[in-house]
């Protein structure tokens, strides 16, 4: 029994002491708790989850934006989904929470649906064409504007990025991937 209450205890510390990672535009050599390289988009994914908080990285190339979205199931096109949009304007970056309300088309700002902007924190290095961006936000955010995350579930990951910094510009159809089966 001693000895139970000894490992749940250290078990417990382990956990309470998993570092999140520094939100900061840089991936250090494990940051991350795991990683995937997407070939197709070139665009490679870290994460960890740190008690109720997701934190993600993107890096890839891209001469304009680069974004990633979260839908539960196979819907109709992007309808539903839930997406991040990162470009950099003035030097600065721009951090966007949108929400897709149709199945094409440029998705809203969750504000404009009746949500808020759920990023908790984001930065962004953008050099040579090439993005590394990380964000953090809530696994369950409570709003029907984003996909509630839940570690071990399968989800639908959408990766995309356009050839101009424009939020309103939107990418080409060869310029967007959908991941099915993700699990974090």
């Amino acid at each position: 029994m001693r000895k139970t209450l000894v490992w749940l205890l250290v078990l417990a510390l382990g956990a309470a002491l998993a570092q999140a990672p520094k939100v900061d535009g840089r991936v250090a050599s494990g940051e991350y708790a795991k990683s995937l390289k997407h070939e197709k988009s070139g665009i490679t994914l870290h994460w960890s989850i740190v008690g109720d908080t997701l934190y993600l990285a993107l890096e890839g190339k891209s001469k304009g934006w680069i974004g990633i979205g979260f839908l539960p199931e196979k819907t109709d096109k992007k309808k539903g989904a839930d997406l991040y949009l990162f470009y950099m304007e003035g030097g600065k970056l721009v951090a966007l929470d949108t929400y897709q309300v149709k199945r094409t088309g440029a998705p809203v700002a969750d504000e404009k649906e009746g949500g808020k902007n759920s990023i908790l924190a984001a930065a962004a290095t953008y050099e040579s064409d090439t993005w590394v961006v990380e964000f953090s936000r809530k696994l369950k955010t409570g709003e029907a504007t984003d996909v509630e995350i839940t570690p071990g579930k399968k989800l639908i990951v959408l990766l995309a990025h356009a050839s101009k910094m424009d939020p309103k510009e939107e990418h080409k159809k060869t310029e967007r991937w959908y991941l099915e089966d993700f699990v974090f």
